[in-house]
């Protein structure tokens, strides 16, 4: 292939992936506004798994 083609095909892949991060980024912002998913939820399941509690107003988990 060409010097001219390469730069083409990467300037595209590059547009394409960036257009998928930021459809990504944006879906994962949509679902978090609709459904008021709470971001510590993966540290909450930790704690409570673990025998703890969790404490909403601190957000730290006490054993």
């Amino acid at each position: 292939m060409s010097k001219n083609i390469k730069m083409k095909l990467l300037i595209i892949i590059a547009v394409l992936g960036g257009m998928a991060i930021l459809f990504w980024l944006a879906a994962t912002g949509i679902i978090y506004a609709l459904h008021d998913f709470d971001p510590n939820a993966l540290q909450i399941d930790a704690c409570l798994d673990a025998g703890g509690a969790w404490d909403y107003e601190g957000s730290t988990c006490k054993y």
